[in-house]
């Protein structure tokens, strides 16, 4: 299947990105006597980037945490949402980056192992110019559909592609998203043919579906929970391996198709060459915040899994993941145009 390149679209604005990141990295390493030691570190504002739109599953979890970190620090943490180009642009954004702890990302498969497989001539290398600093979350999806389709069960929504080849659609956050892979993998397994509509965020895609110009799509089960409970739109199948715990009422989609599973996971990434004591220290204090009674408590009732994997955990899960990838994109058959 070919998708069409976020790239292609935006070389213009990355290449007048570049330019801009590169000058101000230039001007802020001038203005830099030297690296920070973990002991000074933060003295000032740290920057979280989101490259998701506000309202999503990894904005709620940047907000929640960076809230405790500011606590913590006795520092601002300002999130910024940064989203489009299924992520590419906050990626590029931190791999240009001054690495001195205070620019940091949260960071999801799509534009670190998703993307990386899909589309050539990136911006950015997500394995040479991107840190894993600690993993925060997982989430699950849910496939929902508007309830004037009619659809009520996976079984429904298959039976009515199969019957009507093309002429059902379906959203996602973007070319290259964990949304969009999700139902590629579906679609590889049910043996449909469905129309890709991208969109600049989940949620945006999820409003178009509640308004009827989309039939369905998979989304992060928080964003989703409380249009499911109100009836704007209806709860067909879990991505995940067992039924979730905020829709124990919703099959999974592997007990209709054995073996299916997708999901998405979030972490803190730095840009190369920060100095290790730092990232250290983020990794300790981030880690240790997501998983408090608290905010693991918060965070369940918005669908996500508080992680807090230490470091070299994280990477091992990321290069994993990346490698993951790439088996399921040559499977699915995914080029960029």
């Amino acid at each position: 299947m070919r998708v069409r390149s976020p790239l292609k679209l935006l070389k213009p604005v990355l290449a007048l990105w570049a330019g801009v990141s590169l000058a101000l990295g230039a001007q802020a390493q001038a203005q830099t006597p030297a690296s920070p030691s973990a002991a000074a570190f933060p003295s000032k504002a740290v920057h979280i980037t989101v490259a998701n739109t506000p309202g999503s599953s990894p904005d709620v979890l940047a907000r929640l945490l960076g809230q405790r970190l500011s606590e913590q620090w006795k520092q601002p943490v300002v999130v910024d949402n940064r989203a489009g180009a299924a992520g590419i642009l906050a990626a590029d954004g931190l791999a240009k980056a001054q690495p001195d702890g205070y620019s940091l990302l949260v960071g999801a498969d799509g534009p670190i192992t998703i993307l990386p497989n899909i589309q050539a001539g990136l911006p950015y290398d997500a394995r040479r110019d991107l840190v894993p600093v600690v993993s925060l979350g997982q989430i699950d999806f849910v496939l929902v559909a508007n309830p004037k389709t009619g659809f009520r069960t996976v079984a429904d929504f298959v039976r009515a592609a199969k019957a009507h080849p093309g002429r059902i659609n379906y959203a996602s956050a973007g070319n290259g998203s964990p949304q969009q892979l999700s139902m590629e993998l579906l679609k590889q397994k049910a043996g449909i043919y469905v129309t890709h509509i991208p969109y600049r965020g989940g949620p945006l895609g999820m409003q178009d579906v509640i308004g009827g110009q989309v039939d369905v799509m998979f989304i992060a089960v928080g964003p989703a929970l409380p249009h499911i409970r109100s009836g704007r739109l209806v709860a067909l199948g879990a991505s995940g391996e067992k039924r979730h715990a905020l829709l124990p009422e919703v099959p999974t989609v592997a007990e209709s198709y054995k073996g299916y599973r997708s999901g998405t996971w979030f972490g803190l990434f730095a840009p190369a060459r920060t100095p290790q004591p730092v990232i250290d220290a983020i990794a300790a204090d981030a880690g240790r915040i997501v998983q408090t009674p608290g905010l693991r408590s918060e965070l369940a009732a918005q669908g996500i899994e508080a992680t807090g994997y230490p470091q070299r955990q994280f990477q091992t899960l990321v290069s994993a993941e990346y490698e993951r990838y790439a088996q399921i994109v040559k499977a699915v058959g995914i080029k960029a145009e």
